[in-house]
């Protein structure tokens, strides 16, 4: 089933995990299992609630999962604990271990607001500046610690999670403050020595896709060497298209939603936009183009996304409001 999504991806929009990772390793062959490479993800504290996530990553997910049983249906079972979390053991073979590692990353939950990750960022600091350093945040943070690590670890590289901006990035992102986010995405594309925004493409953003696309060529324009430190192109912006859960699949729309969605992504085309963002909304256009509306799966999503609102006070229709642009 993931081979076949790589496949699938590769078809519409020409990138997938397979293809970034083999990007990553230069298309290497590996003979031995040498760990050289730490994907640590120590607890699932995170102060969002995102509606295209669940309570493995998120603890807030999980309490509201335990107080609102009926949510349990789309996001799955919350831990039997308050928190998900590995022990400590971890952290220190990590620790013991950083002179025979060449990169390490850290998700979470969200990891500016995950002491374990800041222990071990501090070590790197101290003892293997050289390591490669990677963290998938939701931009978040205030905390000086993050804007002077920035500058001080040489291969830092920072991925932002932007699923929608404004209004709609505090609905699709619960926990938001999209003002804040702004300027701290702004000021990584000018200190960043690496940067990618990655945004994640459902039912719920995808009539939000142009702001999204232009705050994201603000972006690169702010990278873009002398005033940023990312060539002449910029920072990356990449795509995930929704998939699973099947509820939130892009291609999930209200039968009257499926042609206002072609026409809408269609006027995108005319957009300022970089050959990825390009592709992405040719291959979007293609799959929504053939979609067939399923009225058992859309009144999942309905149903979800209801639940979602009268516990958070927000109205998800608004999300759609974007359709008759």
């Amino acid at each position: 089933m993931v081979c076949k999504a790589c496949v699938k991806q590769e078809q519409l929009y020409g990138i997938s995990l397979r293809t970034n990772s083999n990007r990553d390793y230069n298309n290497q062959i590996f003979t031995d299992a040498k760990i050289d490479f730490i994907d640590f993800r120590p607890v699932n504290i995170c102060n969002f609630k995102c509606r295209s996530c669940n309570p493995t990553a998120s603890h807030g997910i999980a309490q509201e999962v335990n107080n609102y049983p009926e949510l349990e249906k789309f996001v799955g079972p919350a831990p039997a604990t308050k928190t998900l979390s590995v022990n400590d053991a971890n952290k220190d073979w990590i620790i013991r271990n950083l002179g025979s590692l060449k990169r390490i990353m850290f998700t979470g939950g969200e990891p500016t607001v995950i002491p374990e990750v800041r222990d071990i960022i501090k070590t790197i600091k101290k003892d293997h500046i050289d390591i490669a350093v990677l963290i998938t945040s939701n931009a978040s943070f205030q905390d000086d610690f993050w804007f002077e690590i920035t500058k001080q670890l040489p291969n830092l590289h920072w991925t932002v999670s932007i699923d929608a901006v404004g209004d709609a990035a505090e609905i699709v992102r619960h926990g938001s403050d999209w003002p804040l986010i702004e300027r701290n995405v702004a000021w990584l594309a000018q200190h960043a020595n690496s940067l990618n925004i990655n945004s994640v493409v459902s039912n719920l953003t995808v009539f939000g896709i142009k702001p999204l696309l232009e705050f994201g060529r603000r972006m690169q324009r702010l990278s873009v060497t002398p005033v940023g430190r990312h060539g002449d192109l910029g920072c990356r912006h990449q795509f995930h298209v929704c998939q699973r859960p099947y509820h939130l699949a892009v291609d999930n729309l209200a039968e009257e939603l499926l042609p206002l969605a072609v026409d809408y992504l269609t006027s995108c085309l005319t957009l300022d936009l970089d050959d990825e963002q390009r592709n992405m909304l040719t291959g979007l256009i293609a799959q929504i183009k053939f979609a067939k509306y399923d009225s058992k799966l859309w009144e999942k999503s309905q149903s979800y996304n209801q639940i979602l609102d009268q516990i958070r006070n927000e109205d998800h229709q608004t999300l759609h409001k974007y359709s008759n642009v």
